[in-house]
């Protein structure tokens, strides 16, 4: 399963509701799929584009010499080696008729829009209302009238750990595009099925470390982020 793949279905999965039910979100194809559903479609693949060798900010494992037990979120500069692909991903979204189709679609195009925002609920630590970042419950208030609040942002993204979808799927956030749905419907069927599409590309990288301390460019120790 490519990274975009996984991103969106993080994006989507328990997120879309209709009639008040949660509409099941599956990494599948054909045959048709119950409706209402969405069901995601790597079968565009992906094209390797290009490989280096960078320095970046990686954790270190609980078994190097270097690990902090008291802050184990602490990342530091290594030697990567890094490739760089283009994936290409087809949301299916299945429905009975047209007004449940204009629900999902307006559901869908929400969420991806919060996504590339930071929206509070697409950080890596957030998990049923309780942050990970500040041990306890998500500290997000949507009443505030602070610049991040009003926005359902992280307060305070360095002190908590702050780790979008994005980071966390090691997606190019510049290159995420998601084209206007087409439709697909199968008319022929006794019941007609309603398929609009999102078709969604987005560069990702894929790191292997390969470990060492670097310092070339970025200071003599290690930063938190």
């Amino acid at each position: 399963m490519i990274p975009p793949v996984k991103a969106i279905r993080r994006i989507l999965f328990d997120n879309v509701f209709y009639d008040d039910e949660i509409v099941p979100v599956k990494k599948r194809t054909y045959p048709y799929d119950t409706t209402p559903s969405i069901t995601i479609d790597d079968s565009g693949g992906s094209a390797f584009m290009e490989r280096h060798i960078v320095n970046d900010y990686y954790p270190l494992d609980n078994t190097h010499p270097l690990f902090d037990d008291e802050d184990p979120f602490r990342r530091f500069p290594q030697q990567v080696l890094r490739e760089v692909h283009q994936g290409s991903v087809n949301v299916n979204v299945w429905c009975d008729d047209e007004f449940m189709r204009e629900d999902l679609i307006n559901q869908v195009e929400r969420l991806f829009h919060q996504a590339q925002s930071d929206y509070y609920i697409f950080c890596d630590n957030y998990r049923d209302g309780e942050c990970s970042g500040c041990q306890g419950p998500c500290i997000v208030d949507l009443t505030s009238p602070d610049m991040r609040g009003v926005k359902g942002q992280c307060p305070n993204p360095e002190l908590y750990h702050y780790r979008n979808v994005f980071s966390t799927y090691n997606l190019i956030r510049s290159s995420f595009i998601v084209n206007q749905p087409f439709s697909l419907d199968d008319l022929s069927r006794t019941e007609p099925v309603l398929r609009s599409v999102f078709k969604v590309t987005c560069g990702y990288y894929v790191d292997h470390v390969i470990g060492g301390l670097v310092s070339q460019g970025f200071g003599s120790d290690a930063r938190v982020i």
